[in-house]
């Protein structure tokens, strides 16, 4: 294979349609901060993105790597799944795993810099270490946390708190009150996102003994739990909107926004049992989050604009 298509496929397990749900969360953090009165640094959002980006794409190729075996037994096409690189062309491995790690070196070097240099708080570097090692170990051994049931939760974490936090930080430079209220229902949704991507993935998790939960308790479950989870998150936001109505932003207008996650996961969980596809209804609920957070970085905007 000539060198210029080797990259072309090595570049295609970024999967940037994922990232981008990450420029998403670290936006929700960063204005929540810009709406907690933080102060907006063009150079230090760059550096912290940075820190999740790389952390990120670290994640997808070290996942591509150490999945190659499982990835060769699904046969479903899923919009946010990789796309068997590895697995047709098993010549790229090494480079794959060689990216990961870079990309991993990358991360932690940028917010060890800049605690160094005082430019971020400590706990930057705290969840840049504690991310950066759930991504690898996610399913490089010896822990593979992700067959041992641990997987929901590193995603939920990734995606509900770690991503949304650095981008917080980034702005306001220590935690406040606003984003801890935020973080309950950011991780409910991170893990309907983990049950979601995992549903179309059960059979193939199943045959190389994968303990998450899809493939100990099924579609049914996962369709279930997701959609409790977005019903949990909604009840969070009603009972803080009835309880404060407004801390610097309304909780009535996110629980308005938190109906479009309740709706599609409603949806995907009856439209599975009635025969519908797996991925169709998964793609729907992740979908539906990509749209929860593009509403609140529309209406955060919106009152940063006013301030």
């Amino acid at each position: 294979m000539p060198f210029w298509k080797s990259v072309a496929e090595l570049t295609k397990i970024a999967r940037l349609h994922i990232v981008l749900g990450g420029v998403l969360a670290f936006s929700v953090g960063a204005f929540l901060g810009v709406i907690d009165g933080g102060i907006v640094d063009p150079l230090k959002i760059t550096v912290f993105y940075a820190i999740v980006f790389f952390g990120d794409l670290s994640t997808h190729y070290g996942n591509d790597y150490f999945d190659v075996k499982k990835d060769g037994l699904q046969f479903s096409k899923k919009f946010f799944s990789g796309k068997k690189i590895l697995v047709t062309n098993p010549n790229l491995c090494r480079p794959a795993k060689a990216t990961s790690l870079l990309f991993l070196l990358i991360s932690i070097t940028l917010a060890t810099v800049a605690v160094i240099f005082t430019v971020a708080p400590i706990e930057l570097l705290i969840i840049a270490l504690a991310a950066n090692f759930a991504g690898w170990f996610y399913s490089a051994p010896p822990l593979q946390l992700v067959s041992r049931g641990l997987g929901e939760i590193i995603i939920a974490l990734a995606a509900g708190f770690f991503i949304p936090a650095v981008g917080y930080l980034a702005v306001m430079g220590q935690f406040q009150s606003l984003f801890l209220f935020f973080i309950l229902p950011f991780v409910f949704y991170g893990l309907m996102l983990a049950l979601s991507l995992e549903a179309a993935d059960i059979k193939a998790d199943n045959k190389t003994g994968k303990k998450n939960i899809g493939a100990r308790k099924g579609e049914n479950f996962i369709f279930s739990l997701a959609l409790a989870s977005a019903l949990a998150a909604f009840v969070y936001f009603v009972f803080f909107a009835w309880q404060i109505g407004n801390l610097g932003i309304s909780f009535w207008l996110v629980t308005v926004f938190s109906l479009v996650p309740l709706t599609a996961g409603t949806v995907g969980l009856l439209g599975f049992k009635s025969g519908g596809n797996t991925n169709r209804w998964s793609t729907i609920n992740v979908f539906s989050l990509f749209i929860f957070n593009f509403l609140m970085i529309m209406y955060l905007i919106v009152l940063a604009a006013s301030l």
